[in-house]
């Protein structure tokens, strides 16, 4: 089996999981709506309360360069009429970062982005109020721990992980960076060493850590900052 082929079944088992898990969670939306409407911000209709991200079939045939992973998709993402991940002010940096900086010719066809977790809420902190669904909350973080694992095992893909503030052994993200480290003790220690982990692209954190690096030490080229950036964790 080639490894399009292998890369398209981790698709398919992707979405396949999102369908399954959004039939056996009918009160999810509802009670993110309900969230949402206590936050006493613009209520929106929840289209879709767990989401796969179908940009990813945009993916070439040489697989993605990079594996992007952000925390877990938005207002805009779970959207029918997108059903994507990383489409806001956040995912714009990000597109021109790879692109103007040359890491990437074409951003949708060669960067396979991913979430922490799959489930949707209007922000990331409000997940944690999802008490009755703690258990499918880190039922998901694991499987998409394996996700972005499975495919850099096909590919040798660099790991860019954003947005760490939660993402230790008492944080919201704990079930995927307990999983991330298993496959990169296991199987995909070979890996391990292209993972990096960055702030979000979000209000210019990301640009303000790889200018602090380079600040700390002039003689760095950018190349090297990035490297440098993404090991500090």
């Amino acid at each position: 089996m080639n490894r399009f082929r292998q890369f398209e079944i981790i698709l398919e088992k992707f979405r396949d999981r999102v369908s399954s898990w959004t039939g056996s969670n009918p009160g999810l939306a509802e009670s993110i709506e309900e969230l949402n409407r206590k936050s006493g911000k613009k209520e929106y209709a929840v289209e879709n309360s767990i989401v796969f991200n179908r940009d990813l079939w945009k993916i070439k045939e040489s697989g993605p360069k990079f594996i992007l992973v952000a925390d877990n998709p938005g207002m805009d993402e779970q959207k029918n009429e997108n059903l994507c991940y990383l489409i806001g002010k956040a995912g714009k940096v990000a597109r021109n970062f790879f692109e103007n900086n040359g890491l990437v010719t074409d951003f949708e066809s060669e960067v396979a982005v991913l979430n922490k977790t799959c489930i949707h809420t209007r922000s990331t902190i409000d997940l944690k109020k999802l008490k009755e669904y703690k258990g499918l909350i880190s039922e998901t973080q694991r499987f998409m721990a394996d996700v972005a694992i499975d495919i850099q095992m096909i590919y040798g893909s660099k790991l860019w992980i954003t947005g760490c503030s939660e993402l230790h052994e008492k944080g919201l993200f704990a079930p995927y960076l307990q999983r991330l480290n298993e496959r990169h003790s296991t199987d995909a220690w070979h890996l391990k060493d292209k993972a990096y982990f960055y702030p979000h692209f979000s209000y210019g954190n990301f640009q303000k850590k790889i200018n602090a690096v380079k600040n700390a030490d002039p003689r760095l080229t950018f190349p090297e900052a990035l490297e440098k950036a993404g090991r500090v964790f």
